[in-house]
């Protein structure tokens, strides 16, 4: 994988997004910690760095559907977590529209959460991730590169994935959690990019 290959394979008109996929045009930054590209072939390409990219709105989340991570390099550790009401805990519950602008929604009040397992996806290893499952990731190495492919396949509940948001525990009164608010530039993100390949 190069920057040549990348810049030839990423998506550059919106009829080539997958259904039900509104990534922008181009690489662009997610406040979870990575800059996502969104492929001619379907597939998402996340770039991790723990020396280039911050992670802005880093908070334990689900997603809107099933995926399959493959690691093209390094490694990250999945953690996944149990959460259940607390009402003396300083953290909340809500539904997220992940886009720019998007809203959140109110689940409950106050919750916590505990870890209850840990997988860890090492190179050129492939992990299943469950769109209900509360998770966050952990890098192991400075830098992971990741291939991932959308499983729509039984038992997701596909009839459903247009009303299916993702959720966020998240601390009350801290800012806002949309990790999509801020794409950044194509430019700086393709250095970022570069930066990252010439490093592995």
């Amino acid at each position: 994988m190069n920057i040549d290959y990348l810049r030839e394979n990423i998506i550059d008109s919106e009829d080539q997004r997958p259904e039900g996929v509104a990534s922008p045009l181009q690489p662009y930054y997610h406040g979870l910690g990575c800059i996502r590209l969104c492929m001619k072939d379907g597939t998402f390409i996340n770039f991790y760095s723990k020396k280039y990219i911050p992670e802005e709105t880093k908070y334990i989340h689900t997603h809107r559907e099933n995926f399959y991570s493959k690691s093209i390099h390094g490694e990250y550790d999945n953690v996944i977590y149990d959460v259940f009401v607390d009402d003396n805990s300083p953290y909340r519950l809500d539904y997220i529209e992940c886009w720019p602008g998007g809203k959140t929604q109110r689940i409950f009040d106050n919750v916590n959460f505990t870890e209850l397992t840990r997988m860890r996806l090492t190179e050129g290893s492939e992990m299943l991730h469950l769109y209900n499952d509360y998770h966050d990731l952990e890098l192991v190495t400075d830098h992971c590169i990741t291939r991932v492919t959308l499983d729509l396949s039984p038992p997701y509940p596909i009839e459903q994935r247009g009303s299916i948001y993702p959720k966020i525990v998240w601390p009350i009164g801290d800012k806002d959690p949309n990790a999509a608010n801020n794409y950044g530039d194509e430019e700086d993100n393709w250095q970022i990019i570069r930066e990252i390949l010439n490093e592995v």
